[in-house]
């Protein structure tokens, strides 16, 4: 008998109180190797500041497009709708 292998779905967070510890550099990072692995990325922005939504506006502005795609999120609009 074969066994179908499942993919699991990977969380990653990077959390600080700190401001400026690289939470969003290091973020956006992760996520462009990921999805250079071959992996499919979405990168959660909760940061008030906005700067990982701010970077991938950035990229499209470039002409860099594709993943990884980039959600600005609240702690409200994460629980009432990905919950």
């Amino acid at each position: 008998m074969k066994h179908r292998q499942r993919n699991l779905m990977r969380s990653v967070a990077f959390l600080s109180q700190k401001g400026g510890s690289g939470k969003t550099t290091l973020a956006v990072h992760v996520a462009v190797a990921a999805c250079e692995a071959q992996e499919k990325v979405v990168l959660i922005d909760s940061d008030p500041q906005g700067s990982a939504a701010d970077w991938g506006a950035a990229r499209k502005r470039a002409g860099i497009e594709g993943p990884p795609g980039i959600e600005k999120a609240s702690a409200a609009t994460l629980t009432n709708q990905w919950c």
